[in-house]
């Protein structure tokens, strides 16, 4: 009797088994889903020069359009510098001409007033993407040093997630496909992806799925970017999807 119990015990388990679906998702009534976490595009931009902050005057939420001048470091000693080391490159020129200095002496003192004239430029910070402020590392007047950060820029509206298909699922998919996802927290909201990438070459299924046994399965990354206009979706968020596509109009 005992034997018989542990046998239909192992059957079950294996059973159990077998039902699994390969993947990194859910089963939550509505079949299986895969699952990924949405991720955005974001830049951090920090000083290269050794000086305080002339103006900083943007906060956090505050948008700002590539090209924008977010940061203006204080470029007084660069500039002092630079009326001494414009009139020794004139000097230079004039001694180079008449043959008084050779041109490995004159190359240094353009090489010095080139690197004047970057670190004036570098005191001038820009947006490098168009975007909205999320991070500030540091408040007007603050002095900082080269690499230290001073905020970070993100690009709220366009955003993306990998999802991770195993070899007997990803021969159904296709750049350029539409496809349907949801939130859990809003399981009756459709949220439209559009597939942009499929990784090319299988790989182990990525560190941060929680169980051992999906980290040693070979999976195929999908990537799928959303449009955010409404900014629902945050970084950091995990979005289902059974790979179902949305009708075309």
């Amino acid at each position: 009797m005992k034997k018989t119990f542990c046998i239909t015990v192992a059957v079950l388990i294996g059973l159990l088994g077998a039902c699994e679906k390969i993947g990194n998702g859910s089963n939550n009534g509505n079949g299986f889903r895969y699952s990924g976490t949405i991720e955005t595009t974001k830049v951090t931009l920090s000083s290269k020069v050794a000086s305080d902050i002339l103006k900083f005057s943007l906060e956090e939420g505050d948008e700002v359009k590539a090209g924008d001048v977010v940061v203006q470091i204080n470029d007084d000693k660069f500039r002092i510098a630079a009326k001494q080391l414009d009139n020794s490159y004139g000097r230079s020129c004039k001694l180079k001409k008449d043959g008084y200095i050779p041109d490995e002496q004159h190359d240094v003192t353009v090489m010095h007033k080139d690197t004047n004239d970057l670190y004036i430029k570098w005191c001038r910070i820009e947006a490098p993407i168009s975007g909205t402020i999320v991070t500030k590392f540091k408040e007007e007047g603050e002095y900082v040093s080269p690499g230290m950060n001073i905020l970070s820029i993100a690009n709220l509206k366009d955003v993306w997630a990998y999802f991770y298909v195993e070899h007997g699922m990803v021969h159904k998919l296709k750049v350029g496909d539409c496809i349907k996802c949801y939130l859990p927290e809003l399981p009756k909201k459709t949220i439209i992806g559009k597939i942009i990438k499929i990784n090319e070459e299988a790989e182990f299924t990525p560190k941060n799925v929680q169980t051992r046994e999906e980290r040693t399965r070979l999976v195929y990354g999908v990537k799928v970017r959303f449009a955010n206009d409404d900014m629902l979706l945050k970084s950091g968020m995990v979005l289902e999807t059974a790979f179902e596509q949305e009708k075309k109009k």
